[in-house]
C-alpha cells in the first residue's frame, strides 16, 4: 500500500491508471495524488483512501488498484483496477483487488462495524468481468440508469453499471432509501461533489429509484 504521494511508485501507478482508462472515466490524477497526501497528513477523518500496487522484480508497477471506504454506509468503493498486459492472466489483479477489500474490512472494524457490508464499483455494461461475477452470484447490478458524474469541466457524464458485492450484508434486495444513500455517498465521498442534488443527472437517478420502488412490493431493489 502506498502512503506517501512523493514515492516514485506513485508516479508509476498513476501512469498505469492514465493508460488504462479513458479521460471521461478517469479522475484528474492530481486528485488521486492529493487523496494520498491527505491520508499521510491525517486529514481524512471521515473516510479512508487506499492505493495498492503490485511490482515486478525490477520494482516496476504491473498492477494498481485504489478505492475509498465510506463509513456512513459501511461500504468500500473500488475506483480503479488496472493490470499491465504482461501480467494479465496471472491472478495479480485478483489478488490485489482482494487486498483492497481486506483494507476496506479493516476500515469497517476500525469504525466499530462487525464487518464491511458491501464492495461497490462501476463498469461499462459490456464488461465481461461483470457478467462473469454476476452469473456466479458474486455481484448484484443495481437496476437503475447509473451515471458517473462529470469528472472535470471539459468532460461528460458517463453511463455505467453500478454494482455491489455483498460481504457482511448478504441481502439480495435493498430498500430504495438505502440505494439512494449509497448513491449519495459515492457522489460526495468518492467524487467529492459538494451538492449532488444540484445535478440534474443525480436527481434523475433518485427519481428513477423512487419510481421503481413504488412499483415493487416492499419498495425494494430488484
Amino acid at each position: 500500500m502506498l502512503t506517501d504521494e512523493r514515492e516514485p511508485l506513485v508516479d508509476d501507478a498513476l501512469a498505469l491508471i492514465e493508460e488504462s482508462f479513458s479521460p471521461d472515466e478517469r479522475q484528474p490524477l492530481d486528485e488521486i495524488r492529493m487523496a494520498i497526501e491527505e491520508m499521510r497528513r491525517g486529514l481524512l477523518s471521515q473516510h479512508e483512501f487506499h492505493l495498492l500496487v503490485a511490482v515486478d522484480g525490477e520494482d516496476r508497477v504491473v498492477a494498481v488498484t485504489c478505492g475509498v471506504y465510506m463509513e456512513g454506509v459501511n461500504a468500500g468503493f473500488v475506483d480503479y483496477l488496472a493490470v499491465r498486459p504482461g501480467a494479465r492472466g496471472t491472478g495479480t489483479g485478483s489478488r490485489l483487488r482482494a487486498a483492497l477489500v481486506d483494507a476496506f474490512r479493516e476500515d469497517a472494524r476500525r469504525w466499530g462495524e462487525k464487518d464491511l457490508a458491501w464492495v461497490l464499483g462501476e463498469v461499462e455494461a459490456t464488461n465481461p468481468w461483470l457478467r462473469r461475477i454476476t452469473e456466479a452470484g458474486d455481484a448484484i447490478p443495481f437496476d437503475f440508469s447509473y451515471i458517473q458524474p462529470r469528472l472535470s469541466a471539459d468532460r461528460r457524464p458517463v453511463p455505467l453499471v453500478l454494482y455491489r458485492e455483498p460481504v457482511g450484508d448478504t441481502r439480495q434486495n435493498l430498500p430504495a432509501e438505502s440505494i439512494c444513500q449509497l448513491l449519495y455517498a459515492i457522489y460526495r465521498r468518492v467524487y467529492r461533489i459538494g451538492f449532488p442534488l444540484r445535478l440534474a443527472g443525480f436527481r434523475a437517478m433518485l427519481t428513477e429509484i423512487g419510481s421503481k420502488s413504488v412499483s415493487r412490493p416492499g419498495g425494494q431493489e430488484s
